[in-house]
């Protein structure tokens, strides 16, 4: 049992993951358990849980001292939340819930009331946006889409556990410059994320941009070399290559890829530039610049 000098006292955070809806409906949403927590002696912390206003809520808890460091955090910035902020969350519980029964229209009013009381929300935006999608609502789903890809605090660490959900729903959506646009800031925030180097290379898979889909799933393989859906990518991805290349196939590929409902050019973002970028983020701005100016003049052409 180690020596501790100092005891624990204050108000602690434990993060935990969870599963809404079912089947192709299924999200994570990332929720906070607020707790006061005393340490008692070397080896024991007394943790009080905390309800949504700030007041104990009588479950209360002995954890191990080296437990308890591994799974919360402490919370100097804690606040109760309002009454709007209250409002808001069980609108979205509700939504969630609706969503998860099937009940769309009623969901799409709890997402809609929750909007009322902060237009900004992004839990609200980007549950009301892919409920568009599942209703069939695409054009609704891309105009939520395209103001929320907008909203700078999507990108900030605590909504990290939405960057690739957002970027699959642009995706979906046909929005393939915007989801583009949202993998590359998410990047910032998390450029060891296998993930977010995976969608990127199906957006340019989709595109029939072969250099660069491989470029980008080759860096995603060297992050992560048991990433089965990569080597899986990297396949389909180099059949591509091959059949751009072989005379007997390359009038029927050319068929396709000029033949309606082909996927547009995709703007060409070289993976090596975006990690410069992110080394060079505090330093003056130059490649920063240059990628900017790329993707704005695509997103919103002058």
């Amino acid at each position: 049992m180690g020596n501790y000098s100092k005891k624990l006292n204050g108000v602690f955070c434990e993060e935990t993951m969870i599963t809404l809806g079912t089947g192709n409906t299924q999200r994570t949403q990332m929720v906070k358990n607020y707790c006061l927590a005393e340490q008692l002696d070397d080896g024991t912390v007394e943790v009080s849980f905390l309800g949504n206003e700030g007041q104990p809520i009588g479950i209360v808890t002995k954890v191990p001292y080296e437990e308890f460091l591994n799974k919360y955090t402490l919370e100097p910035n804690y606040r109760v939340k309002t009454k709007e902020e209250r409002e808001h969350d069980k609108h979205i519980a509700l939504a969630e819930r609706h969503r998860s029964r099937k009940e769309l229209n009623s969901a799409e009013w709890e997402y809609t009331s929750a909007l009322k009381i902060d237009p900004a929300s992004i839990r609200a935006n980007f549950g009301i946006g892919t409920l568009y999608m599942e209703m069939g609502q695409t054009e609704k789903a891309k105009s939520v889409f395209r103001k929320l890809s907008q909203v700078k605090a999507i990108f900030e660490e605590e909504n990290k556990h939405i960057f690739n959900e957002f970027g699959i729903e642009l995706r979906k959506a046909g929005m393939a410059e915007e989801a583009l646009s949202n993998y590359l800031k998410a990047l910032e925030i998390s450029p060891g994320d296998e993930h977010l180097y995976f969608n990127i290379a199906r957006l340019y898979y989709d595109a029939r941009d072969w250099e660069f889909a491989l470029q980008w799933v080759q860096k995603c393989a060297g992050i992560n070399p048991d990433f089965l859906e990569a080597s899986q990518l990297e396949s389909l991805i180099r059949n591509g290559m091959n059949e751009k290349n072989d005379p007997d196939t390359m009038k029927d590929s050319k068929r396709k890829q000029d033949g309606p409902g082909s996927a547009p050019a995709l703007t060409r973002v070289p993976v090596d530039r975006v990690l410069a970028r992110i080394e060079a983020q505090k330093e003056p701005r130059g490649v920063q610049d240059e990628l900017d100016d790329l993707l704005s003049r695509k997103l919103y052409p002058r």
